[in-house]
């Protein structure tokens, strides 16, 4: 999951290149050209996400206002099955809405929310971000972006991830010449203040009609924690704009360029994460199903984990056997067998990285038994 192939690097810096030389400030006698913008667009794309290969398809409405503007996106990703992210899933979806306004001519700001399924899970976040035009045929950017939800474990295909929605930072810059060349070109940092996974993204186009862009994207993350999969994408991509909608080409960048971001995940191996990993004392506990006003020695046992990275995640046990007892995101916590059934049941416990432990709980039932207040 972890290496990028040469071609996909090589075809990035020619592209580069062919965008740097291409958006060099326009003459003065260049006419800017009005390309159509909206209000709906349609994209479909052939690349490559996480070494799998994947054939993507995105919708995409932009209603604008003189205060505020409405961006929706929904995407579908079908992915190459028994490689890369594809072994695990072979598709991905997501959906995303922002709001904005725009100062004209001047600078644009933005927020959204998202979500992405993929693995069979869902993640999401929220985020801000804003665009400055500091010349005719340049605009500064920057977004930051705060993932949901806690480390997801996912088993699938012989393997087994600790998956999760994280923080992340972009910031570059959008080139866009009166003909309608555009480059954007942006550093990324996920996991800021964490683990600091440094990255580049961008994006080249070029509109072949009024209506139509061709162009080519893609990201890679430079310097992943070891553990971690490296994220990483190269597509192509053709699209279709249909409505009456038009502008310039850095006016259409300042209101519409990339307000619709999907949620960052990173993937780890918990298999690896979990040598020397979690322990949980003692390893097992047995309770009599009797019940008082707290819990009791003879109907209850206090589980500690130690090793790992909080914070931790603890799941009530399997099978109804008893119920946890205050609160579960600490190292410690109470299970309480009071008024359960008989039987035997695990108790898991998770931390931020997905390293997981086991406790096993049994419970043999005895109702004439004394409760110790």
């Amino acid at each position: 999951m972890s290496r990028i192939s040469r071609s996909a690097i090589l075809a990035l810096c020619a592209f580069t290149a062919l965008a740097c030389h291409s958006l060099l400030p326009p003459v003065a006698s260049a006419a800017d050209r009005q390309i159509v913008s909206g209000p709906y667009s349609l994209s479909v794309r052939g690349g490559s996400e996480n070494n799998s290969a994947a054939l993507g398809f995105d919708g995409r409405v932009d209603y604008l206002t003189r205060m505020v503007n409405l961006h929706l996106l929904g995407t579908f990703e079908m992915l190459e099955p028994n490689r890369g992210l594809g072994a695990i899933d072979q598709q991905r979806y997501g959906a995303a809405l922002a709001l904005s306004h725009t100062f004209p001519a001047k600078a644009n700001i933005y927020g959204g929310t998202a979500f992405v399924n993929q693995m069979g899970e869902n993640f999401g976040h929220a985020y801000l971000g804003g665009k400055l035009k500091v010349a005719d045929f340049a605009l500064l950017t920057a977004a930051y972006g705060f993932g949901f939800g806690n480390v997801k474990q996912i088993s699938k295909a012989s393997s087994s991830f600790g998956a999760e929605a994280v923080d992340w930072l972009e910031a570059g810059f959008v080139l866009a010449n009166a003909q309608g060349w555009k480059l954007n070109a942006y550093y990324t940092l996920t996991d800021p203040g964490d683990l600091n996974v440094s990255g580049v993204a961008g994006e080249i186009s070029y509109p072949i009609h009024d209506d139509l862009t061709l162009g080519v994207k893609g990201n890679a993350d430079l310097n992943p924690d070891t553990g971690y999969w490296r994220n990483w994408n190269l597509f192509g991509f053709l699209t279709v704009a249909m409505g009456n909608q038009k502008g310039t080409p850095i006016d259409v960048a300042l209101e519409k360029n990339n307000p619709l971001k999907l949620p960052v995940v990173l993937n780890k191996n918990v298999q690896q994460a979990a040598a020397g990993g979690l322990v949980v004392s003692p390893a097992s506990a047995t309770g009599d199903g009797t019940c008082g006003s707290v819990p009791q020695p003879n109907n209850s046992a206090k589980f500690t984990v130690t090793g790992g990275t909080p914070p931790y995640s603890w799941s009530k046990p399997t099978n109804n056997i008893g119920f946890l007892y205050g609160l579960t995101d600490q190292p410690t916590v109470v299970w309480w067998s009071c008024e359960s059934q008989e039987g035997t049941g695990i108790i898991t416990v998770t931390d931020s990285e997905g390293r997981t432990g086991t406790a096993t709980v049994t419970i043999i039932y005895q109702p004439n038994a004394p409760v110790r207040e």
